[in-house]
């Protein structure tokens, strides 16, 4: 199940990125992200966010997961 919801998330940011990349043809805004360079549309600007959101819920159950606890 963890596996499945990383690989969502990271599906999901990667489609954000990737509708960013081709609205901008700015491919090197996503790879100096921590520049503050890209400028989402609100669109993708969720997509991100509900990617990020996804890919936290599966580090979380795999670490539950690995503390026992479910």
């Amino acid at each position: 199940m963890e596996n499945g919801l990383l690989l969502l998330g990271l599906l999901v940011v990667g489609v954000s990125y990737l509708r960013y990349v081709r609205r901008t043809r700015d491919l090197r805004g996503v790879l100096l992200f921590w520049q503050r360079r890209m400028v989402l549309t609100p669109t993708e600007f969720k997509l991100q966010r509900a990617g990020i959101a996804v890919l936290f819920v599966g580090v979380t159950v795999r670490y539950l997961g690995v503390m026992h606890v479910i």
